[in-house]
């Protein structure tokens, strides 16, 4: 199955394979852009808690979906920067 055909699909593996095919390259440009790993595993169950809610909202003629999914990361991402900055 295509990366698209698993979030189309609400069979009960289909989004875990997607999260297998996507988990890595998610966590690793989260721990890149924070330089922390708990923050970044944080954002990565964020990210993807939002993919599965939203999955049904993936349109193919926009994007594909993993580029779709780090756009969801960037926007975990920047609500953490402004968390942190009206923490501080």
């Amino acid at each position: 199955m295509t990366d698209a055909e698993l979030l189309a699909d609400d069979g009960p593996n289909s989004f875990a394979e997607f999260y297998r095919r996507h988990a890595r390259r998610v966590a690793g440009h989260l721990m890149r852009s924070t330089g922390d790993a708990e923050v970044a595993a944080d954002l990565t169950a964020e990210t993807f808690a939002a993919a599965l809610i939203a999955r049904s909202r993936y349109r193919q003629e926009r994007g594909e979906p993993g580029s779709w999914l780090l756009g969801i990361a960037s926007h975990k991402l920047n609500d953490w920067r402004r968390r942190a900055r009206s923490s501080a």
